[in-house]
C-alpha cells in the first residue's frame, strides 16, 4: 500500500541464493534513468526498472538530491486526513532520517524511522533503507514495516532488495522530468509491494504550514494492484516531500501537510536511534526468511549498533572448527543479478543451468569496465583467508574469444598486508581462466603469473560481501562459483562436494 513513508555469522556448508520464479519480473532499462514514456491507446506503457549497480555508489549515504534531501537528524512531521471503511480519520506521520546505515545488496542504506497514526493511535513502525548513487539518484532498497492494532502487533510485509527475489527500485530522479516514463520504486513480491511513480507536473506552487513553495514537482504514485488510483507527492526544492494528494479512483483520499520540519539535538537522535534498534532487534525474531538473513545496522559505520544472530542454514558435513565455505548455484541467482548475461538450461549442472553469453567473437574489457557481469552477495569471515573456484563451461573459440576467461571482484576484500585490493571499481582483479578445450572444468581465481598465496581473499570485517563475475571473453559460462576458507579446501572441489 502506497503511504507517505516512501511509501557470530552462522553458514551453511552449502549457501544457496534462491529467487522466486513465480513472480512476473517487470521491465528493465539499460541505465539508471526509465526511458521516455510510450503510451497504448492513451494508456501509460508498464512501468520500468531502472538498471541496478551496486558498483555505482561511491558515497551512498550522502543523499543530497535536491528533491529528496535526507541528511542524519533531519525529521518531517505531516498531518492531515484519509478514509477508512468510509469514514475520515486524522493522520500523522512522522519520519525520521537516523544515524544508523546497514549494508544491503551490497550498498550502504541509510536507515529511517517511520511511525503512522491514525486518531492519535499508532498504527505501523517502520524502518526503511535509501541510498544515492553516483548519478544523484535516491534509491528505494527495502521496509520493514510492523503494524499494530488496538497496540498488539499484527503483521509485517517486509521486503528486502535481493531476498526472495525483491529488487531495489528508485524513489527519487536526479533530474525529473515531464515525459519520463513510469518508474518502479522497488519490487516485492513475496509481500506484493509494486509501487511506482511518475512525474505528474512540474513548476507547482503550494503552501503548508510551515512554509509556502515555488517550482514544486509532483510525482504520481501507484501499485499494480491498483488501477485508475494516483497518490500525489509535492516535492520543493530543499526540504523534499512537503504535501501528499490524490486523484483518480484512490480510496483513502490520503491527504497530509507538513506541519514541522526540524533538525534534532543529539540527544533527541539518540532516543530515535534506540527505538530503531529496539524494532531492528524484533525484526530479526519475526521475519526469518527475510530480515534475518541481512546484516545489523552500524554505528558509528563499520561498526555493528548491537548484537543479533544473522540467520544461516545449518551447517553440513562441517570439519569440527573449520570455517565455513560457500557455494553460490547460477541457477538459483534471480535475474536481477545479471547485467547482460543469459540463463541456458543445461543438464550437467546443478539446477539444470547455466549462466553465460552468446559467442560473437569479441575479447573483452577487464575491469572497471561495464561488461557483462553477475553481482551477488555472499557471507564471509574477517579473519579468514579464501580461495574461490569457479566451474566454468569452456565455449568454441571464435575471433579474439577463446571464451575460457572470467574476472571476479569483491567489496571489502585486501591482500595478507591489509591493503585493499580486487575491488569493484577499481582495475584489481583476479582472473579465471580454463583451458582452451571445450567442455567443463573447475578453474582456480588467481593473479595472473602469480604464486597461489599471492590470491587468496581477506576480508577487512566478517559480514555480507559483494562478489562480481565479468567475462573476458564472450562464449564462457559458468554453473557454480565456490568460496572456501583456504583450511577447508586447498584445491578444487570434487563433483560429491558440489552436489546440490
Amino acid at each position: 500500500m502506497r503511504r507517505l513513508r516512501g511509501a557470530c555469522v552462522s553458514v551453511a556448508l552449502l549457501l544457496m541464493i534462491s529467487a522466486c520464479t513465480s513472480q512476473p519480473t517487470p521491465a528493465a532499462t539499460t541505465d539508471s534513468q526509465p526511458a521516455p514514456a510510450a503510451t497504448t491507446g492513451g494508456e501509460a506503457a508498464e512501468p520500468q526498472f531502472a538498471a541496478f549497480d551496486s558498483n555505482r555508489f561511491d558515497s551512498p549515504t550522502i543523499i543530497a538530491n535536491e528533491w529528496l534531501p535526507l541528511q542524519p537528524g533531519k525529521r518531517w512531521v505531516y498531518e492531515g486526513t484519509a478514509v477508512e471503511d468510509g469514514e475520515s480519520l486524522s493522520r500523522r506521520i512522522e519520519f525520521t532520517v537516523t544515524d544508523l546505515t546497514k549494508e544491503i545488496a551490497g550498498v550502504r542504506t541509510v536507515v529511517a524511522w517511520i511511525v503512522d497514526s491514525n486518531d492519535g493511535e499508532v498504527v505501523e513502525k517502520e524502518i526503511a533503507f535509501y541510498a544515492q548513487d553516483n548519478d544523484g539518484n535516491v534509491w528505494y532498497l527495502g521496509e520493514h514495516p510492523e503494524e499494530y492494532e488496538d497496540g498488539e502487533f499484527v503483521a509485517a510485509p517486509t521486503w528486502i532488495a535481493g531476498l526472495e527475489d525483491a529488487r531495489a527500485g528508485i524513489k527519487m530522479m536526479a533530474e525529473p522530468q515531464l515525459g519520463m516514463s513510469s518508474y518502479y520504486q522497488g519490487w516485492g513480491p513475496a509481500v506484493e509491494w509494486s509501487d511506482y511513480g511518475q512525474v505528474d507536473q512540474m513548476g507547482q506552487e503550494t503552501c503548508v504550514p510551515v512554509d509556502c513553495y515555488e517550482d514544486v514537482l509532483v510525482i504520481a504514485e501507484s501499485s499494480l494492484g491498483e488501477t485508475g488510483a494516483f497518490q500525489l507527492k509535492y516535492y520543493a526544492r530543499g526540504a523534499g516531500e512537503v504535501r501528499v494528494g490524490w486523484k483518480g479512483a484512490d480510496e483513502t483520499q490520503e491527504e497530509l501537510e507538513l506541519v514541522d520540519l526540524v533538525h534534532l539535538s543529539p540527544e533527541a537522535l539518540a532516543e530515535v536511534r534506540a527505538l530503531t534498534l529496539e524494532l531492528e532487534k524484533h525484526a530479526y525474531e519475526i521475519s526469518p526468511d527475510v530480515y534475518a538473513h541481512t546484516s545489523p545496522m552500524e554505528f558509528p559505520e563499520g561498526t555493528p549498533a548491537h548484537t543479533v544472530v544473522v540467520a544461516g542454514t545449518p551447517q553440513v558435513n562441517l570439519p569440527e572448527g573449520s570455517a565455513s565455505e560457500v557455494i553460490v548455484y547460477a541457477s538459483d541467482l534471480p535475474q536481477s543479478a545479471l547485467s547482460e548475461f543469459e540463463v541456458w538450461d543445461d543438464p550437467a549442472s546443478p539446477g539444470g543451468k547455466l549462466i553465460g553469453l552468446p559467442n560473437t567473437g569479441d575479447e573483452l574489457d577487464p575491469p572497471p569496465e561495464n561488461d557483462p557481469h553477475v553481482t551477488f552477495t555472499v557471507p564471509v569471515r574477517g579473519s579468514v583467508p579464501y580461495r574461490c573456484w569457479i566451474h566454468m563451461k569452456v565455449g568454441a573459440p571464435k575471433g579474439k574469444s577463446l571464451a575460457n576467461v572470467l574476472w571476479v571482484q569483491f567489496s571489502d576484500a585486501v591482500d595478507q598486508a591489509n591493503e585493499e585490493v580486487f575491488r569493484p571499481g577499481t582495475r584489481s582483479y583476479l582472473t579465471a581462466q580454463g583451458p582452451t578445450k571445450e567442455g567443463w572444468t573447475w578453474v582456480g581465481c588467481d593473479l595472473a603469473d602469480a604464486e597461489t598465496s599471492e590470491s587468496l581473499v581477506h576480508f577487512q570485517t566478517s559480514g555480507e560481501v559483494t562478489v562480481r563475475l565479468q567475462a573476458g571473453m564472450e562464449g564462457v559460462g559458468f554453473d557454480e562459483f565456490l568460496l572456501s576458507p583456504t583450511r577447508f579446501l586447498e584445491q578444487p572441489p570434487s563433483e560429491a562436494v558440489v552436489e546440490k
